[in-house]
């Protein structure tokens, strides 16, 4: 596996970089790549659930949470506590 490694970047050496080959400047690539990592950012994002957080001050008191909520954390205290 080693020799093959070698033998591909001796050839890579050798025949130069297929990017200057194909008479794309580096610049187009650094572009292109940028490009592409912002896209793949803004879908990552999009799937956080940012929009259904509750408000400032929404909830300051448990007994305002949701039912399931509030189940939820007494069954955490009681855990913890008990």
């Amino acid at each position: 596996m080693f020799q093959q490694t070698v033998t591909t970047v001796l050839a890579a050496a050798e025949g130069g970089h297929a990017a200057a080959e194909a008479g794309v400047p580096p610049w187009v690539w650094g572009a292109s790549i940028f490009a592409v990592l912002i896209g793949l950012m803004v879908v990552a994002l999009s799937f956080a659930n940012r929009g259904l957080s509750p408000e400032v001050g929404e909830h300051e008191d448990p007994a305002d949470l949701p039912a399931d909520e509030r189940a939820m954390l007494d069954d955490y205290a009681a855990k913890r506590h008990g």
